[in-house]
């Protein structure tokens, strides 16, 4: 099973925003899903993990019901730094027994 890892747990402090980045949108579309969207019509991408900043997982869920992203689980929140998210989901999917992993930062 081919699991993509997206990290979107970032708060985008340097944008200079009230919302993370990956949840702006371009054309009326969040920037998340753009990615989402790459890896849910890939034929071999299996599932997409996706770590969640902390209070966003409701937004990002209907989001991706919205934009029909059936293969996405919204999994653990963030960690402290990207690598330390990528970290804590990576050690997740090992102890599911999930063989391959590709990651992609969610914005």
């Amino acid at each position: 099973m081919n699991i993509a890892l997206l990290t979107a747990s970032g708060t985008g402090n340097r944008m200079g925003q009230d919302i993370p980045k990956q949840f702006m949108t371009i054309d009326n579309v969040p920037v998340i899903i753009y990615t989402l969207k790459a890896f849910q019509e890939h034929p071999e991408i299996d599932a997409i993990s996706v770590v969640c900043l902390q209070g966003w997982e409701v937004v990002l869920q209907a989001y991706a019901n919205q934009f029909n992203i059936t293969k996405a689980e919204v999994d653990l929140r963030g960690g402290d730094s990207n690598q330390h998210s990528i970290l804590r989901r990576s050690a997740g999917t090992e102890v599911r027994g999930l063989s391959g992993r590709r990651h992609h930062p969610g914005a």
